[in-house]
């Protein structure tokens, strides 16, 4: 039989003895000091004192270590050395002065009272130099020796804060060489022993000059205009930029060393993401019967998760891979048996599986995010693009006419706009085939246009981290290509507050902020990682362009009445018009020319085209199992 293990020691051992010691030798601190003082008043000014010298002295250590113990002084409360330490100190002082002053009124004491004020006067200095003394000695031993050398951006209150501990603990990760802030009054400031050296358009000297390994932002809710400036103008091979949460982040809970993090993709983009009011998505989806196509995919699963917070009647989740279907199941409910009715395991190629579901669910809101995204791929294979980005977009429109589905969003992508691709031909038709249901239904049927999401499968972020991983190098098609980029959820959240907002046939072409170079983000990404690979340029790919757009020539009619997109008329298209699935390529071509050209959108040469490595391509997309949006190309 296990014995027990020995009983735990009382409340009142070992864990008090260390703050009763540190209480008890204050307090003796306190009272020598008192002592000495008295004896070098005497000593230098030569007094000689009476029978009143034992009655006054004594009284006043009483009342020192009296006043200090219900003031805290001597009760372990405050941080040696600290400013309200240093506060009830001096509320101590204040008593003992007066009280010694009133003291004057008496006759026998009326000569020995100035000297005792004196006395007290050195005393109180005395107590104050000895604590600030084992203060600095005690901060000497806990500087940090090994810890990396970096640079604080804000000199405010969480630089500060964020200083101060790294100077207090012996372990820190992080040794702060110096602080830089775009306040220039505190230009040449020493904060905790750092010195302020600079703003941050000087960041690179300071780092040159200090040797820092890393710039830590510590600036409470810094925009993301800041980590971009600062990751422009460092070498990413050398050095990292990591930022904290702001303390509303935490709770309001005060910020750790730990807490510092990489830079997120809202960093990375270089501007805040944009987090649209909900009540338009509560208007859109509350007790209606949402269904979602390309669910599986990394825009239809967040429309999912977005959608699913805001109170529908029912949302069906249509994809045609059921192990995406299963991982968006794990991810709304926690569990996957795949056996709710909500899910529909169906491709939009077959239009029969398509009106089974209609019928079966009766969709008040259709949101078509399933679609073939690749634009190399689609390069090489025009014929998929065309049965899935065309056809199947086409199959869905036809089962929500027949059906009465209320209202419909078609995602559409940037390459849609001057189409020089076979993406953004497909896709372009896709748009054309809703305005011409809108026209019919006289229902509000729109496009949603848009670009290049981070973080998606597919993106250029995915595929920087992977040759990151693998050593490099990574793969830039043009050193001067720009896009525009956003994160999922932003992109969702604005998808559903502009098919809220759209009219009937209409295309939302969401604000995007400005365009990135996509060798700025490749430093961005090897700064977030804290490695260095070389840049290899591979050269412009057919059908990419050098700068995407984000509207054809002949839509510069366009407006914005809702603040977060542009609203373009894209004329309808017949659907009659267009061959059949399986027809040949020439016939392909031709309906391209009659349908996209012909409509003042004749597509650039290959030459003037440019963009990112492996995945540049966005708007929405279907991998191996799901209908996804992800890519790298600007909006």
């Amino acid at each position: 039989m296990n014995e027990l293990s020995a009983p735990l020691p009382a409340a009142g051992d070992g864990p008090r003895r260390r703050p009763n010691s540190i209480a008890l030798g204050l307090a003796c601190l306190d009272g020598s000091a008192l002592v000495v003082s008295w004896f070098l008043v005497v000593s230098l000014f030569g007094r000689v004192w009476g029978g009143e010298f034992l009655l006054l002295l004594p009284t006043l250590v009483i009342g020192q270590l009296g006043l200090g113990y219900l003031l805290s002084l001597y009760r372990n409360r405050y941080q040696l050395g600290s400013d309200r330490e240093l506060r009830n100190q001096g509320l101590v002082a204040a008593i003992l002065f007066t009280g010694t002053a009133l003291a004057g009124a008496v006759p026998q004491y009326r000569e020995d009272i100035p000297w005792l004020l004196l006395a007290l006067l050195f005393a109180q200095a005395l107590m104050v130099f000895a604590r600030q003394l084992v203060r600095v000695l005690q901060q000497l031993r806990l500087v940090p020796v090994a810890g990396e050398p970096v640079i604080v951006v804000g000199a405010g209150d969480l630089g500060a804060s964020l200083v101060s501990q790294m100077m207090a603990d012996p372990l820190s990760p992080y040794r702060p060489v110096a602080i830089i802030d775009d306040d220039r009054s505190k230009a040449r400031q020493v904060i905790h022993g750092v010195p302020v050296r600079g703003t941050t358009a000087s960041v690179a000297e300071v780092v040159a000059a200090t040797h820092a390994a890393g710039v830590i932002v510590g600036i409470a809710d810094a925009p993301a205009q800041v980590f971009a400036s600062l990751v422009q103008r460092l070498e990413p091979e050398t050095t990292w930029v990591r930022a904290v949460p702001s303390p509303l982040d935490m709770l309001a809970s005060d910020i750790g060393l730990s807490d510092i993090r990489d830079l997120d993709v809202t960093d990375l983009i270089g501007r805040p993401a944009i987090e649209p009011e909900s009540d338009q998505i509560s208007r859109l989806v509350e007790d209606r019967t949402v269904l979602v196509t390309g669910a599986g995919g990394s825009i239809g699963s967040e429309l999912c998760r977005i959608i699913s917070r805001h109170a529908p009647s029912r949302l069906i989740m249509l994809d045609r891979d059921e192990s995406e279907l299963h991982s968006l199941c794990m991810s709304l409910e926690g569990r996957a048996l795949m056996d709710s009715p909500d899910l529909v395991l169906a491709d939009i190629r077959d239009p029969q599986a398509l009106d089974r579901a209609f019928a079966t669910h009766k969709p008040d809101i259709v949101i078509h995010a399933a679609a073939l995204k690749h634009l190399p791929m689609l390069e090489s294979y025009p014929a998929e693009g065309w049965k899935t980005n065309v056809h199947g977009s086409l199959n869905v429109l036809r089962a929500a006419q027949k059906h009465g589905v209320g209202r419909f969003v078609n995602i559409s992508t940037d390459k849609a706009a001057n189409p020089s691709s076979e993406l953004g031909r497909s896709k372009f038709v896709a748009e054309r085939f809703t305005a011409h249901y809108a026209a019919i239904t006289g229902l509000p049927y729109v496009s949603v246009r848009f670009g290049n999401v981070l973080g998606s499968r597919g993106s250029v972020l995915i595929s920087f981290a992977d040759q990151i991983r693998r050593g490099g190098p990574l793969t830039v098609t043009h050193p001067d290509v720009t896009r525009f980029f956003m994160t999922i959820p932003e992109a969702c959240l604005l998808v559903l507050r502009a098919a809220a907002l759209g009219g009937n046939g209409q295309t939302q072409v969401l604000d995007m902020g400005e365009p990135v170079r996509i060798v700025d983000l490749a430093k961005r990404v090897m700064a977030l990682t804290g490695r260095s690979c070389p840049i290899v340029y591979t050269g412009l790919r057919t059908g990419e362009k050098l700068h995407e757009e984000l509207f054809s020539p002949d839509e510069l009619d366009r407006t914005s009445a809702n603040g977060v997109s542009w609203t373009v008329e894209v004329p309808p298209l017949d659907p009659s018009a267009v061959p059949d699935p399986g027809d040949s390529l020439e016939d392909i071509r031709d309906c391209y020319v009659q349908t996209v050209d012909a409509v003042g959108t004749a597509a650039p040469t290959a030459a003037a085209l440019g963009e990112m490595p492996d995945a540049e391509v966005i708007g929405v997309g279907q991998t191996a199992g799901g209908f996804d949006l992800a890519g790298p190309g600007r909006p």
